[in-house]
């Protein structure tokens, strides 16, 4: 009895263990579904790749090296911007040396075909037996410069409230600013406070240190107190230049008024500073100029610093340059725009274009025609006195009559044919006129029974 039960035992245990071939198949075919759903729920919903995201391969990155490793693990790859952001910029790079080839290729056809030009009037010269006649270069003749004993100092301490691509623009300012005072005819001492940062790097790298070269100009890397310091030692001695007969008038009086609150704007800007008077102790020869100083810029004085500050925020920081001179204790001021002209946005301007102002009011002894001069037409300026006087030749618009006035009778049109029933408008062309309600009762009641006017 054991022998047969221990063997029929171990039977059922293999029996157990193996499984019929239909529930294999069932099972196969159950597997292979939860497969295939599985994948496509993960190919449902997934953004199809641009070509700008196509940018690493397996195994590396854009630049052909390895990723690299930290600690044996491989560093964090960066985003779909970051990488569609460098291969902006290594576009940028490889079309900017396309351009400077061609570029080169240009100028060398230019100066050839001015050779050709030039050596075939001279051959036409000799043959008609007279001198040879050039066209005159279009550049424009330097003229004659006098330096003034007034400085302009630039300060760009402000690289931490401006976007990225603001700090190019500031740095493209302030070298159209050296350009305009350098072709001046009354040029002024520049000074760059706070130098160092952004612009500092781009003048080195991108510019390729051509700052190096600028002439009157005075890099400071410290702030604008320290600036006006050096420039009025440069002043003060035998380079500091000629105080011109504008900047000798009305030293009798003082150069800036004291005009207020500002009102440039129709709502009040809650983050806006709080105009104060200027202390017994202020230091007169330092003027920052910014809108938000309750002070007015009546004219320009020799031996003076004008600080102009360099930022670019769209009106973001609102203040901020005033608050920085309430605390060094330097007067300020703000251009006289809101007397001489009505401007259709603020009164605030870019860093080139104050500076623009300032050498056209020293050419010119009058702020309204630096304003006029400068200032660009989007900003929807007029001068005052343009808008008190009316416009020549503007027609006074038509007036409805008053009640009980009669209106007056239209030209009729003289003859008697056709045409009898048109008058002349206000410009003489004829327009159909309809006759008088009295005419027409008379009309209807002269006509024969049974018959209609037309």
């Amino acid at each position: 009895m054991a022998d047969t039960t221990e063997p029929a035992m171990a039977v059922d245990n293999g029996n157990s263990d193996v499984q019929p071939q239909e529930s294999l198949d069932v099972t196969t075919e159950v597997q292979s579904s939860t497969v295939t759903t599985a994948n496509d729920s993960e190919k449902r919903g997934v953004k199809r790749p641009s070509p700008e995201d196509d940018i690493e391969e397996e195994g590396g990155r854009d630049d052909g090296r390895p990723n690299e490793t930290i600690n044996g693990t491989d560093a964090p790859k960066l985003s779909k911007n970051q990488q569609r952001k460098l291969k902006r910029q290594k576009m940028w790079e490889e079309k900017k040396q396309e351009k400077k080839i061609l570029r080169k290729e240009k100028r060398h056809e230019k100066q050839e075909k001015k050779r050709l030009e030039r050596e075939a009037e001279i051959a036409a010269a000799a043959a008609e037996g007279r001198e040879p006649v050039f066209q005159e270069s279009s550049r424009k003749q330097p003229k004659s410069s006098t330096k003034v004993p007034i400085s302009v100092i630039f300060d760009c301490q402000f690289e931490k409230y401006m976007m990225g691509k603001e700090l190019p623009s500031l740095s493209n300012q302030i070298t159209r600013c050296y350009s305009d005072n350098r072709n001046a005819q009354y040029p002024v001492h520049m000074f760059i406070s706070s130098y160092g940062g952004q612009m500092k790097e781009r003048h080195e790298t991108i510019l390729q240190n051509q700052f190096k070269g600028w002439k009157n100009v005075h890099f400071i890397e410290g702030d604008f107190i320290e600036a006006a310091a050096k420039a009025k030692e440069i002043m003060a001695g035998p380079s500091g230049g000629t105080v011109i007969d504008l900047l000798s008038q009305g030293k009798e009086r003082d150069s800036i008024s004291f005009s207020g609150a500002n009102q440039d704007s129709k709502k009040k800007q809650k983050t806006a500073p709080v105009a104060e008077p200027e202390a017994d102790d202020v230091d007169k020869s330092i003027v920052y100029l910014t809108a938000d100083s309750p002070y007015t810029l009546d004219r320009l004085e020799p031996n003076t610093c004008y600080v102009i500050g360099g930022i670019i925020d769209k009106n973001r920081e609102k203040g901020l340059c005033y608050k920085i001179a309430r605390s060094k204790n330097v007067r300020t001021a703000k251009l006289p725009i809101g007397q001489y002209m009505v401007m259709q946005s603020r009164h605030i301007l870019a860093t080139n274009h104050v500076m623009e102002i300032i050498l056209q009011w020293l050419e010119t002894g009058d702020w309204g025609t630096a304003f006029m001069n400068v200032i660009p037409m989007r900003k929807g300026g007029k001068l005052k006195e343009d808008e008190d006087t009316p416009d020549a030749g503007h027609e006074e618009p038509e007036v409805a009559p008053e009640k009980g006035q009669e209106p007056q009778d239209p030209v009729q049109v003289e003859g008697d044919n056709a045409e009898d029933g048109l008058e002349k408008n206000a410009l003489g062309q004829q327009r159909w006129s309809a006759p008088p309600i009295e005419e027409e009762a008379k009309a209807e009641a002269e006509a024969p029974v049974g018959t209609a006017l037309s």
